[in-house]
């Protein structure tokens, strides 16, 4: 089974998010049974630079969280100074 989270991740107090300026891209490192989705919607999509949305696709909701953390400490966000970071429910019932 599948679990999809989304975030949206702001720029520090008073600064865009730097990664907004990239354009907006899917990836898929899923293999074997190991789900491994990241999806960024940037300004290209969402029409702003304050912030970019990061849907995260994994096996579990605590693997979804660990994929955030690292995308922010070494991965997509790495050369930002990321500001509020604020879970976006989901849509499903």
């Amino acid at each position: 089974m599948e679990v999809t989270r989304t975030w949206k991740v702001y720029g520090a107090d008073g600064h865009r998010q730097k990664a907004s300026f990239a354009p907006s891209a899917v990836y898929d490192w899923s293999a074997e049974g190991n789900a491994r989705k990241v999806a960024l919607e940037n300004a290209d999509m969402t029409g702003t630079n304050e912030y970019t949305i990061i849907r995260i696709t994994r096996n579990t909701t605590d693997e979804c969280e660990r994929e955030l953390d690292g995308q922010i400490s070494d991965g997509f966000f790495e050369n930002c100074v990321v500001g509020k970071v604020i879970e976006i429910p989901s849509k499903n019932p």
